[in-house]
């Protein structure tokens, strides 16, 4: 089951971004792996969630598309939007 589309605002490049978001998920213990379009948030080496992203300017929407069993869609967009923001997830 999808879980509800979020933006976040961001500065720089989208580059910028994607790299940011790897450093701020490895800096907390997680694997970010980024294709075109697609995020996998993994720990441990599996995936713990994959969403599709759109970058449209200064801002970033993202849809969770794989989210663990029984974890609310609201935590895991919490985690991601503190892999954007630089923030810790805990």
């Amino acid at each position: 089951m999808d879980c509800a589309p979020f933006s976040v605002d961001f500065t720089g490049t989208a580059e910028d971004l994607l790299n940011k978001m790897q450093e701020a998920a490895k800096e907390q213990g997680f694997a970010l792996t980024i294709e075109p379009d697609l995020i996998y948030v993994k720990m441990f080496g599996i995936t713990m969630a994959k969403a599709s992203y759109q970058v449209n300017a200064q801002q970033v929407t993202i849809t969770i598309t794989q989210n663990p069993p029984g974890y609310p869609c609201e935590k895991t967009q919490h985690i991601i939007t503190k892999f954007i923001t630089g923030g810790k997830t805990a």
